[in-house]
């Protein structure tokens, strides 16, 4: 039996409906193939390895790096009701964007 580059791989161990969901997560057909490949490994690690890379993801620098970015991103999520206000400024402060 030849391998078939077209077939679709219905190996449970790579499927993606297995991996766990972080609340407002994007839906994986929206996201390109790096965005799908960070996912991946991002999900496939231990709840401590995650928040440890997100920790320092999230380091000053990177923040103020990308301020315009957030905060649009903020302010969408606002707008469009999924989250609140009070939930807006709590998340600005925690982030140190004023």
């Amino acid at each position: 039996m030849q391998w078939n580059p077209f077939k679709k791989n219905v190996n449970k161990e790579q499927s993606s409906e297995e991996l766990p969901s972080i609340p407002g997560q994007p839906k994986m057909e929206d996201m390109n193939m790096f965005q799908r490949f960070a996912m991946k490994r991002i999900m496939k690690m231990s709840p401590a390895e995650r928040e440890k890379v997100l920790k320092k993801s999230l380091t000053p620098k990177n923040i103020q790096k990308n301020k315009a970015e957030i905060l649009s991103s903020l302010e969408t999520m606002r707008k469009s009701g999924q989250i609140s206000d009070d939930q807006y400024r709590l998340t600005k402060a925690k982030l140190g964007l004023k």
